[in-house]
């Protein structure tokens, strides 16, 4: 694993306190235990394109493309097999075991795919991916469950943010990409609350805790990842506030949404312009997550699949290796 100088002193030190493992041996178990959820067909947890494209991205995160690495056939299967399950009419990746999460998070996958290695086959299919989220924008800037324009929520909202901004990063979309993604941030900016966090759905209050954290994490995720950095403005600095008041108590939360809210905490922290969130967020959080490890090398909780939490697990503890477009800064 590669990892900036400053990050291994800050890993040193908590290694020297005892507090917990160093995290590259739990990686190597956890992607070898993730390879063997891996079904004949490709599928890996059999749960759909969404859950196979979030492990995909575990091994992506370690350097394992379908043309190198040591996971290189394992990659190749996942990818055939997100590429197999798309609506060959309508690009929609999320009709099995999915809806429109596993729809942004494949999407995600096939741009990460296609930045890392070109190839025609993944462009095709990820430009139909892209044409249905521009297709299914709500009125009011979002997306729902559901590929239709009708309803929004600001969860599945972000999802399609950060797998539009994957897409025109690799040169997929160009104009009418990044007006989709202006609309669903205003979308996103009308949902922000006073005290930096974000409505589910429009209406609804938020509270003050730790349950509160996946959705501002999101949110800020969605504003850095559409390149706003500035920590004075209205909406992402409240929002890394908050964060920043509930890292230490998260890392040790036992939510529901507990991976959702660590996946997008870690690219908030890791991307935040101010360098000194993330290395305060991976000196509580990493070991928290190596801890939870379990002994035949994955992670379970959150209510969702092995694979779902392994795969969300990988990607953060990989995160500094600086492999997925997505996570360079």
């Amino acid at each position: 694993m590669i990892l900036r100088p400053a990050l291994l002193a800050v890993l040193a030190a908590v290694l020297a306190a005892g507090d917990a493992p160093d995290p590259g041996p739990a990686i190597e178990r956890g992607l070898a235990a993730l390879a063997r959820l891996q079904q004949p067909d490709g599928h890996i947890g059999g749960e759909g394109a969404g859950i196979t494209a979030l492990a995909g991205m575990a091994f992506l995160a370690g350097g394992h493309t379908p043309t190198r690495g040591a996971f290189r056939e394992v990659q190749a299967k996942a990818l055939a097999a997100v590429l197999a399950a798309q609506d060959g009419a309508t690009g929609y990746l999320g009709a099995a075991y999915g809806n429109m999460y596993a729809h942004g998070f494949a999407t995600l996958y096939l741009a990460e795919c296609y930045g890392m290695a070109p190839q025609q086959p993944v462009r095709k299919a990820l430009e139909a991916a892209v044409d249905l989220i521009w297709r299914s924008q709500n009125s009011q800037g979002g997306w729902r469950y559901a590929p239709a324009p009708v309803d929004a929520d600001t969860s599945v909202t972000i999802c399609q943010i950060m797998a539009l901004r994957a897409a025109y990063n690799v040169g997929i979309g160009g104009g009418r990409t990044q007006e989709t993604i202006q609309r669903a941030l205003g979308f996103v900016r009308a949902m922000h609350q006073g005290n930096g966090t974000f409505s589910y759905v429009p209406g609804m209050g938020t509270g003050d805790g730790t349950d509160e954290v996946p959705r501002c994490a999101a949110g800020a995720m969605s504003l850095i990842g559409s390149g706003i950095h500035d920590p004075a403005d209205a909406t992402l600095g409240p929002a890394l506030a908050f964060l920043r008041r509930h890292v230490d108590a998260y890392a040790k939360d036992r939510d529901y949404h507990w991976w959702y809210g660590q996946y997008y905490t870690s690219q908030a922290m890791f991307h935040s312009p101010d360098p000194q969130d993330w290395e305060r967020y991976w000196t509580v959080t990493a070991p928290a997550i190596v801890r939870r490890q379990g002994g035949n090398g994955l992670w379970s909780g959150d209510g969702g699949s092995v694979a779902y939490s392994s795969s969300m697990a990988l990607v953060i503890l990989q995160i500094p290796n600086h492999y997925l477009p997505i996570f360079q800064r």
